[in-house]
């Protein structure tokens, strides 16, 4: 394990700090922070994430056990979970888990353990201290591997009846379309992920249309090849662009939020060529003309820092 102090507080001994625990479970590693009201890091740490559930357990204990050496007053620790976070347990495919009793594991730890589904505590993280700070309605939208979601509504994370608020790119948006892995056909995240966005690539390049191209290129490739000024390279990402568009539109009529946060591979990677592409699509197709597409400020720390923040929330009071 590694750790560092992100932050000194000018002197300030971290133990006289209003602080809490953020854990983020992520697909490589497990991270482990003491977040202020503020959302800066006083400390935190990291180890790659072990494999067995007893063993994420542990590692979860000891990043916390290390987190109260630095902020013994920290009464909550935030946990940011990959997967669904129901009334049965944690459902998770990255982790392997069915209704996994997380919280009964953790138990007898020294402060509350709060989870919380991964997108939702990247939206709270962006809304405390990010890019949505001030606002009450937003939606945290990440275009990766799928397309997932963290809702706020009011300033409240918005999970649903049994935690599965969130789950929207299993929207459908074409009956006939492509067969989804959750069963169904014409899900978002079928033509509008980062993994819809590879294929439409592979696809490119296969059907020999693409000229000048000894082998196939890859997501970066493309990008690259766009901002230079290849047409059928602008093409295809703007082809991601406009699909998003499609989902993006239903959720501003659905939610009628504030602002939209974009992360992700593909969203980050290729936000100077797609924002204003998307913006209008968005408000051509959706009703309000006052949402605003931006691209996330704590990048992959959002969860980290949310997850916190959201401890720090219900400790006080705040959003229970």
């Amino acid at each position: 394990m590694s750790a560092a102090r992100a932050d000194d507080r000018g002197g300030e001994r971290v133990a006289e700090v209003r602080c809490a625990v953020g854990i983020d479970l992520g697909g490589t590693n497990l991270r482990w922070a003491v977040v202020d009201a503020e959302g800066r890091r006083l400390h935190q740490g990291r180890t790659e994430r072990p494999h067995s559930a007893e063993q994420i357990v542990s590692a979860i204990r000891a990043g916390i056990d290390e987190c109260l050496s630095v902020c013994p007053t920290a009464q909550t620790a935030g946990i940011a979970v990959p997967g669904l976070v129901g009334p049965a347990g944690v459902t998770s495919t990255n982790l392997g888990w069915q209704d996994y009793r997380l919280d009964a594991a953790l138990a007898d730890l020294p402060v509350r353990a709060l989870l919380l589904n991964d997108m939702a505590a990247a939206a709270v993280g962006e809304l405390c201290c990010g890019r949505a700070r001030g606002m009450l309605n937003v939606i945290f939208l990440t275009i990766s591997t799928g397309i997932g979601a963290g809702i706020i509504l009011d300033g409240q994370v918005y999970r649903g009846l049994n935690g599965l608020a969130g789950e929207v790119g299993h929207t459908v948006v074409d009956l006939n379309g492509l067969l989804c892995g959750c069963g169904r056909r014409g899900c978002w995240e079928m033509i509008a992920s980062g993994t819809a966005h590879r294929r439409r690539i592979r696809e490119a390049y296969t059907s020999g249309t693409w000229p000048n191209l000894e082998a196939e290129p890859g997501p970066a490739d493309v990008t690259e090849r766009a901002r230079a000024g290849d047409r059928a390279a602008r093409a295809l990402v703007l082809r991601t662009a406009r699909y998003l568009g499609i989902g993006v539109a239903n959720l501003a009529n659905l939610y009628d939020p504030e602002a939209v946060i974009f992360t992700g591979g593909f969203a980050r990677n290729n936000w100077d060529l797609i924002h204003d592409y998307l913006e209008n699509e968005v408000h051509e197709q959706a009703f309000s003309q006052n949402i605003r597409l931006l691209l996330t400020e704590l990048g992959d720390d959002a969860g980290l820092v949310g997850a916190a923040a959201e401890a720090l929330r219900q400790s006080s009071g705040v959003g229970e």
